[in-house]
This record gives structure tokens, sequence and C-alpha cells, in this order.
């Protein structure tokens, strides 16, 4: 009986060495026997009773979150008023309940954890035009220091709502904002600050072909609502955009002004030409499938209309009058008048405002039709009356048609000069 007592004793006795053994090998931080890896101790021990739905800091304390926005690519959607970005986001904050000494573990000072493993800081986006989908990011892996930092850099996509004001268009630029913030906790809870002072990195950035970046900023940003004393912040991302314009310019200046020569050439045409009408109607015309074909490139916008349509849609209304003075120019030069141009008119004309015209330079010539139609007219008036009834007149009348022709050409040449000007004041208007 004694021989097995002994044995028991002795039994428990090796049993209780092992034990302590053990537990002194992983309070040490000796390698265990068995296959587990530092990193697999190292994981158990953290999130043992680690909570990761729980803020890391204490409710009195403020988790200050880095926030650093890489761009890869954007891309506008003229008719959704959006844009959208491709790129990475770094957030860098610290945890202190993920602590630990590297010397415990066989020096191991960083670890992998994924991203449903620990807590992450519900930064969403504001100005979302994605509707109720708030999942912006990757599900990428996070690195875990030992003194408990964390670095997340996810690939994000951005879609924003954008202002877009067109009035410019083709020259237009935008600034469209990516504004991130956490969304539940106030700015005593999580405080945002711009990662190193870096900003936006557009070092692996691919061109879009339709649109060049000017210049971006970031903007920290804290309101206080009518709701809650307590301030919110944010990140204001601001991208400034222009567009890429030489194609735009080859399809909308180089037709503009083909259209501005062509109306002035129809006033330098002969007062009796019908090629007036003809030219004018082609310019009309040309106007009308212009804008047609700019309205699938412009994005119908009733606050926000471009000024190259304000200024097709001026100069289809000078062709029509255009059109209305050359039937009045038209009318006066192959019409035929039984009385002569009043004398004031006719004074100026011939005067210094026809000089000032250039109508002294003019030598108006009967066209053929007007001519044969005077040779088949008697040359001659007779007298009617008893006393000078053997008595004949001649009577001339090429000397008052060519009175109404220089007529007729000094209102081509008045129209010349306003219409010089209005598009001198179009252009200023709607251009400069």
């Amino acid at each position: 009986m004694r021989n097995i007592l002994r044995n028991l004793l002795s039994i428990l006795g090796v049993l209780s060495v092992f034990r302590t053994a053990d537990s002194s090998n992983q309070s040490s931080g000796i390698k265990p026997i068995w296959n587990a890896t530092w990193t697999d101790n190292l994981k158990r021990d953290l999130f043992m009773n680690y909570d990761k739905f729980a803020r890391p800091s204490e409710y009195y304390n403020t988790t200050n979150i880095d926030i650093g926005l890489t761009l890869i690519h954007l891309d506008v959607d003229e008719m959704k008023s959006t844009m959208t970005m491709y790129g990475w986001i770094k957030f860098k904050w610290n945890d202190p309940k993920l602590r630990w000494n590297a010397s415990d573990y066989g020096g191991l000072a960083t670890i992998h954890v994924a991203d449903h493993e620990i807590w992450q800081p519900d930064v969403v986006l504001y100005n979302s035009a994605s509707g109720n989908s708030i999942d912006h990011y990757g599900n990428t892996h996070s690195i875990l220091s030992s003194n408990g930092e964390v670095l997340w850099v996810p690939p994000v996509q951005y879609t924003v709502l954008c202002e877009l004001e067109l009035k410019h268009w083709p020259l237009d630029e935008h600034v469209c904002r990516i504004v991130i913030g956490s969304w539940t906790y106030d700015g005593n809870k999580i405080n945002l600050n711009v990662y190193e002072g870096e900003g936006i990195i557009l070092e692996n950035y691919v061109y879009n072909h339709k649109w060049d970046i000017v210049e971006t900023s970031v903007k920290r940003n804290e309101k206080i609502y009518v709701c809650c004393p307590e301030p919110y912040v944010d990140l204001s991302f601001n991208i400034t955009i222009s567009r890429r314009s030489p194609m735009y310019k080859a399809i909308v200046v180089t037709p503009v002004t083909v259209i501005i020569l062509l109306t002035l050439a129809t006033f330098w045409l002969p007062s009796n030409a019908g090629e007036k009408i003809l030219l004018n109607g082609i310019v009309a015309v040309t106007i009308c499938v212009h804008l047609t074909f700019l309205h699938t490139l412009i994005p119908a916008m009733t606050y926000s209309t471009p000024y190259v349509v304000f200024f097709l849609n001026s100069c289809l209304y000078l062709v029509g009058f255009s059109m209305v003075i050359a039937v009045i120019v038209l009318s006066l030069s192959r019409n035929k008048y039984a009385y002569t141009m009043p004398w004031a008119i006719k004074s100026s004309l011939d005067g210094r405002f026809g000089k000032l015209l250039g109508l002294h330079f003019l030598q108006v010539q009967p066209n053929v039709q007007q001519r044969s139609e005077e040779l088949r007219e008697p040359p001659f008036d007779e007298n009617n009356t008893p006393d000078d009834r053997h008595m004949i007149h001649p009577v001339s009348k090429s000397s008052n048609q060519q009175d109404w022709i220089l007529l007729a050409t000094a209102i081509d040449r008045v129209a010349f000069f306003i219409y010089c000007l209005i598009y001198v004041m179009l252009a200023i208007t709607y251009c400069v």
C-alpha cells in the first residue's frame, strides 16, 4: 500500500513539474514545442478578449486618425454631374489594446491582420452619389506594429456629386470635392488629420484623355450643427479639373469663325446678286446643324447653358435679319421706280457719307436685262398738249436706277459695319 501511494505521489509531482515548466515557458515567451508560430501566439493573446466594435481609447480620450489619398484615375459623367475617383486611401491610428513587447514573441515587431479582426474607423464619403452603398474600401489587410500603430491602405472607389459649370464649355474648369468623415463619432472622439501633410498624391496617376488635373488641395473642416454642441470633423479633398480642349476648339471655334465670315461676306456681294439669299440660307442651315451636333456633346442644363450656344443662337438671329436686309437690297436694285430719289438721301450718298462708304469708287452699270428692256421701250415721250404737239422730249431712266442701286449698296456697307460691331460685342460677352 505504501508503494502504491509513493508511486502516485511521484506521478503527481512529475505532472506538477511539467505544468510549472509549461506555464513558465509561456510566461517567459519561450517558443512552445508544438507547431504554433510566434504570430499565432501573439494573435491568440491579443484577440482573446478584444472587442473590434469598441473604440480602442477611453471614452474621454480622442482617437487621432491620419488620412492620405493617392489618386490613380478619375472619370467624369457630365450627364449625371458625378465624378468617380479610383485610387488608394491611407489610414493610420493607434490602438492601445493591441500593444505587445516584441522580445516576448521572438522579436516579432509587426503582424498583418485582416480588416474584420480589428477596430476600424467608420470614415465614409459624405457627398456620395452611389446611394445607400457606403462600402467604399476593398477587403485588404492592415499592418499592426508592436506600439499599437495600425496602418491600413485599402483600394478605394469614390463616386461624388460634382457641380459642373458648363458656361465656358469647351474651356471649362470644375472643382470636385471628396468630403470624408466619421459617420457617428464627433471630433472629440475621432479626430481626422492629413497624413503627414501629403494631401493628394499623383505619382501613379493614369491621365484621362478628356480631363487634366490643374490643382489639388486638402482642407480640414470643423462644423457644429444645431442639434449637437460637439464639433464634427471632415476632410475635403479638392480636385480642380479642366477639359482638354484642342479637339473641341477644332469642332467649335472653326465652324463659328466660318459662319461669321460667310455672314459678313453676304454684304459684299453685288447689291443685285440673288446669291445673297442662297448664302444666307446655307449659313442658317449650317448653324442649325451645328446646334444639333452640340446637343449630342453637351448635357441639357437649364441653369448652366454654355456661352457658345448663346453665341450660335445670336448668330442665327443675325442671319435671319441679314436675309431681310438682302431682300430689301435686291428690291431696291432690281425694281424700277417712276420717281427720283429724295434729294436729302442723294446728297448724302454723293457727299462725305458716300465717300466714307466707298461709293465714289463704284461705277454702276445696268444689267443686261435692264438694258434690253430700255431698248424695247420708246426712247421719246410725246407731249399731248396742243401747243407742243410736234415737240418730243428724251426721257432717261438709267441715272434714276443707278441712284437706287447706290442706296442698296450703301445699306449693305452700313449693315456690314453694324454686324462687325455686333460680332465683336458678342465675342467680348460670351468668349472673353
